[in-house]
């Protein structure tokens, strides 16, 4: 999978010269956490939070008239308060787990996806639990099996699936996790209409420890 089939494509954009106030106002209208800054020639500069952009409001507690709150909060602009930071991108044809791993070493909840320079999409936090949500098949009714095995013997998922096809089990996600313990566990999505009783059954006979639950 990669980072373009799950980014959100042509992101809404602010400007360096865009004042705070029309900024926070787009932020808000679209119910966005942060959104990417560009320059007059639409070169993306930086990333903008809900939270800098806050910081830049004045207090409500202030003492001016409304018509020195108008001209200031239309004087500042993006640009004025816009971080010096490094500025993180990731380009559309990367794998979807290079984002993550950006995400966490960087701490920060998104990352600008760029083609040939160009700005084409934003991946988000949001997006990547989308895509696990997917992965694991947790919108999909069925029975969750989990096969867990010592080490990692070659064939094993083959076999598994072999005889969850003959129970009449049809997979349609799966996931192989190699724990520090040395123990594989494999997670099948599998059909109700499977016979789950003759899967676990089965697969005992190959020493797999099996957990099952209908979803």
């Amino acid at each position: 999978m990669r980072v373009y089939e799950r980014m959100t494509p042509h992101p809404v954009v602010t400007g360096l010269d865009t004042p705070v106030v029309e900024a926070m106002q787009l932020i808000s209208e679209n119910n966005f956490r942060r959104m990417p800054v560009v320059d007059k020639n639409n070169n993306l500069v930086g990333i903008i939070t809900e939270k800098e952009l806050q910081k830049a409001m004045p207090s409500q507690a202030t003492s001016l008239s409304a018509h020195e709150l108008n001209y200031i909060l239309m004087k500042t602009k993006v640009g004025d308060i816009l971080p010096k930071r490094k500025l993180i991108t990731i380009e559309a044809d990367e794998l979807l787990e290079e984002a993550p791993v950006l995400m966490r070493n960087h701490k920060i909840g998104a990352i600008p996806v760029t083609k040939n320079g160009a700005l084409v999409g934003i991946i988000t936090e949001t997006n990547i639990f989308d895509a696990f949500i997917d992965i694991m098949g947790l919108k999909v009714p069925g029975f969750r099996i989990t096969a867990t095995v010592k080490g990692n013997p070659p064939g094993i998922l083959g076999k598994i699936a072999t005889i969850i096809s003959q129970c009449g089990g049809n997979i349609s996600h799966v996931t192989v996790r190699v724990s520090e313990k040395e123990q594989s566990a494999m997670t099948f999505r599998v059909n109700r209409e499977a016979d789950i009783d003759k899967i676990v059954e089965d697969l005992e006979k190959l020493s797999v420890s099996v957990i099952y639950e209908k979803v």
